[in-house]
């Protein structure tokens, strides 16, 4: 029976009957250098694509396990998954941060018996019926039409309200905002005559 032919490392240029079990230190090195001569704009760059794969990616088979327990439970400790699931801890993380970043499931850190602890929650999907609107562009108004007239779109006081004045002009307790939202809550549109308000108030 013919030796198999020994295949030469790339790296180390030593030669090995099974090169797949070799670990190489010089490749290792080499490697490790490259990655290191990364600037950490190129590094984070790299991180926000793997993000953004793993946001859009569909689950993989222990991933949708992991988020079938979760939602069975609807609210587990991280410890009680841990012994439910059979993962490491390691591996165990990794599919609770890709099911977090999916908005699959909601982490939260509790105390619990002296040491902090993840509680993990289920997200209900909620079906949304979403209508069609028609609008009609020529109508210079179609903006606002779309947003049911909410007033702050064209409130001549925009760039004076915060959160720090006393007075109307404060998001928590504007009249022409609050007025807004108890009309939509009646079905009826909310139009307020700012030209008016503006002259009284010259006045």
């Amino acid at each position: 029976m013919a030796k198999k032919k020994k295949e030469v490392c790339p790296y180390c240029g030593k030669s090995f009957v099974y090169l797949s079990r070799h670990k190489c230190k010089v490749k290792e090195r080499i490697e490790g250098s490259e990655e290191s001569d990364k600037s950490e704009s190129e590094r984070r760059i790299e991180r926000i694509e793997e993000w953004k794969r793993d946001y859009s990616r569909n689950l993989k088979k222990d991933e949708k396990n992991i988020l079938d327990t979760i939602k069975k439970h609807k609210k587990i400790y991280f410890k009680d998954l841990m012994e439910i699931s059979g993962k490491n801890r390691n591996e165990l993380d990794n599919i609770i941060d890709i099911l977090s970043l999916q908005s699959k499931i909601k982490v939260s850190r509790e105390l619990v018996d002296a040491s902090w602890t993840k509680n993990i929650s289920y997200i209900e999907e909620i079906d949304l019926d979403i209508k069609e609107v028609e609008v009609d562009k020529s109508d210079k108004n179609f903006i606002i039409e779309m947003f049911s007239y909410q007033p702050c779109l064209v409130c001549p006081f925009a760039n004076k309200c915060n959160e720090t004045n006393m007075d109307n002009l404060n998001p928590h307790h504007c009249i022409w905002l609050t007025e807004w939202i108890h009309s939509l809550m009646k079905g009826e549109k909310y139009i307020v005559n700012f030209d008016e308000i503006e002259s009284k108030s010259e006045e």
